[in-house]
């Protein structure tokens, strides 16, 4: 992944809320929209590879936003949540990074890290 921290655009920000908006049938299903939308913001802010495994894309964002276990260990179960006794916990982390990505397009460790 790129070192050098990159914003998204106005489009890739639209395009990533467009793809959440509509209705989920359960939180299974969300969270697999959710993760799909996801992957090209995260490719995008890391400068990574589009085929880069997921698991990939959360270690760089982890290690880039400076994320707590939880958090990382929660966006990582969204390649597979049903092993999670707790999938809230995934779906809120994801709709974490969604709402970090629209505010700040970017990944960032906190202003207080």
């Amino acid at each position: 992944m790129d070192p050098t921290p990159r914003h998204l655009r106005k489009p890739d920000v639209e395009a990533l809320l467009a793809a959440v908006s509509g209705p989920a049938d359960s939180a299974l299903e969300e969270i697999a929209v959710v993760r799909h939308a996801l992957r090209p913001a995260l490719v995008r802010v890391l400068g990574g590879d589009a085929d880069a495994p997921w698991a990939r894309l959360v270690d760089a964002a982890a290690t880039r936003g400076a994320w707590s276990a939880r958090r990382t260990r929660l966006v990582h179960l969204a390649d597979s949540p049903q092993d999670e006794p707790d999938v809230e916990a995934v779906l809120d982390a994801l709709w974490d990074l969604v709402t970090e990505l629209n505010e700040l397009r970017t990944i960032a460790p906190p202003a207080s890290a």
